[in-house]
């Protein structure tokens, strides 16, 4: 039997995932939560556990007899750049305190962003390693604040940082929420002329367990994803063929109108509690003069791993 390993976020579209895959690769997962579970999951190789991410001793509690952590608990969404700073940096640095504080803690995966390392200005040039974290938004920000957490853990824990650009699979909410407006015929490019990174959550997933499992990855950050990069109107033109539906009409959103747009959906937000579906910061990444791509050879070359190309990806999705 493999060891017990602790997921923060686990319960979220890549957690769930990643749970799945260490359980079919024989490990023992625990998941943490912020409410008490109203019941354990049915197989007994899982367990949920309640954490306050204030309060480091609470998180260290939950990794009580785990050898390692893959730290995926975070903010994409917020109202305020206070938000983001409590899930994406405060959150991180709790995790990484009581990493710290645990006997027989080993290997240490944190799941980043694109949006930590920033835009290419220039498509033939992705975004590599090498390259200076310039963030634009409040989450890109707060996201590299976290990887600089990471850095801070005490030497005898293996960290691995991992930066995905796009992530689509299926059953991803954010995904989804596009592909009903793909149904419907109808959508708005909020994206402009830029081009974009893809990694489906399968590979993702991969690349999280092979940084916990090889020696090799250690002390380092890697992007990972599909190498071809992508325009807006490719990739909803490829999701529609893969869904079985005509391309839907797409008019350009002007920058006053996406502002319009993320005021109106913060502002229902915050009456209704749920998590918007636009927002002023992803506006704010949206209308940069440039293009969210990054390369993956660093990480390809290391590991040898392939990735699905978006049409393979998009048609595993739906």
């Amino acid at each position: 039997m493999k060891p017990t390993v602790l997921i923060t976020g686990g319960n979220g579209f890549i957690g769930r995932k990643l749970t799945d895959t260490l359980l079919q690769a024989g490990f023992q997962v625990r998941i943490t939560s912020r409410r008490e579970p109203k019941e354990q999951p049915a197989n007994p190789a899982v367990r949920v556990v309640r954490v306050d991410y204030n309060n480091v001793p609470s998180l260290q509690k939950a990794m009580e007899g785990c050898e390692g952590v893959f730290n995926l608990a975070a903010a994409i969404f917020g109202f305020s750049r206070a938000d983001f700073e409590r899930a994406n940096v405060v959150a991180a640095q709790n995790v990484v305190a009581a990493a710290n504080q645990t006997p027989g803690l080993k290997t240490f995966v944190h799941v980043s962003s694109l949006a930590a390392s920033g835009y290419a200005a220039d498509k033939n040039h992705p975004r590599t390693e090498t390259d200076e974290p310039k963030p634009v938004s409040d989450y890109g920000i707060t996201k590299l604040g976290g990887e600089k957490a990471v850095k801070t853990l005490k030497p005898g824990i293996k960290w691995t940082i991992i930066r995905p650009p796009i992530v689509y699979g299926k059953n991803d909410s954010g995904v989804s929420k596009i592909a009903a407006w793909v149904k419907r015929g109808l959508m708005v490019n909020t994206s402009g002329n830029g081009f974009f990174s893809f990694v489906h959550v399968d590979d993702l997933v991969r690349a999280l367990v092979t940084a916990y499992e090889r020696p090799d990855t250690g002390g380092e950050t890697y992007f990972v994803c599909d190498e071809h990069i992508y325009s807006w109107d490719s990739f909803i033109t490829q999701m529609a063929a893969a869904m079985g539906v005509k391309k839907p009409f797409m008019p350009n959103a002007p920058q006053w109108l996406m502002r319009v747009a993320a005021f109106i959906y913060e502002t229902a937000a915050r009456i209704s509690g749920a998590e918007p579906a636009l927002n002023y910061d992803k506006v704010t990444e949206a209308v940069i003069p440039g293009h969210w791509i990054c390369s993956g050879k660093k990480w390809t070359a290391l590991t040898g791993q392939t990735f699905s190309a978006l049409p393979e990806g998009l048609k595993k999705s739906f």
